[in-house]
């Protein structure tokens, strides 16, 4: 009995961004279940351990820019600009020629322009090393539709997200709680705010903020705070 997830995804119309009362490409938010539902696309199981923990764990290296035809970017900011550093964060680490690594090139047969470099470990001897050429049979990959064309104008600034909206889907999701779950968490986070390096302002504003996301807990954890005498 091996340990087992299924895969779920949601989707989203990219004309459909702006019609919420939150922004979908904010990281620290969730697309409701109820508006977006989970759709499974495959399962993943964990049925062995790394042979070689170095060749087949350390030496992975993830990169969001490299995906397969069909598959295209959001305007996520986080993703956009993880696009670029990631690969340059892996040639840092690795050296220029990572993705010739067993645990990171493709499994399929393959041909690109890759050569020489610092730690090479792959001849060739073929006289053309560019594209494209007349004298190289190497043609593009068939070209496949555009997933976007949509056209982007604005301001680079360094603003707050306009549509922050930070404290309704944490009380969405604490109501959801059972009772029990609910205890256990008022719990723990007046546990944390028990804390003898934890001041009374602290307390405060952490109160403050539960409490935004739904009354009954600020008041709940304000109670247990009280009852040990530190509020």
């Amino acid at each position: 009995d091996y340990p087992e997830w299924t895969l779920y995804i949601q989707t989203m119309d990219p004309k459909d961004e702006d019609k919420f009362n939150f922004d979908p490409l904010d990281v620290a938010k969730t697309w409701p279940e109820d508006i977006f539902p989970l759709q499974p696309i495959g399962r993943m199981v964990l049925n062995r351990n790394p042979d070689n923990f170095f060749s087949e764990n350390e030496q992975v290296a993830f990169c969001p820019a490299i995906v397969v035809p069909g598959i295209a970017y959001t305007d996520d900011k986080m993703l956009q600009t993880r696009i670029f550093s990631y690969a340059d964060t892996q040639r840092h680490r690795l050296g220029p020629n990572y993705l010739m690594l067993p645990v990171n090139a493709p499994k399929c047969a393959y041909h690109n322009n890759h050569h020489e470099g610092f730690m090479n470990f792959m001849s060739r001897d073929e006289e053309i090393n560019y594209f494209p050429s007349r004298f190289d049979p190497v043609r593009n990959a068939e070209k496949l539709p555009e997933h976007s064309n949509a056209h982007i104008s604005g301001k680079r600034e360094k603003v707050v997200i306009a549509k922050e909206n930070n404290f309704q889907q944490a009380g969405e999701r604490f109501r959801s709680f059972d009772p029990a779950r609910q205890e256990r968490f008022v719990g723990r986070a007046a546990g944390f705010l028990m804390e003898p390096k934890c001041t009374n302002e602290i307390r405060r504003i952490w109160v403050g903020y539960w409490s935004q996301c739904d009354a009954s807990l600020g008041q709940r954890i304000a109670a247990k705070l009280r009852q040990a005498g530190a509020l």
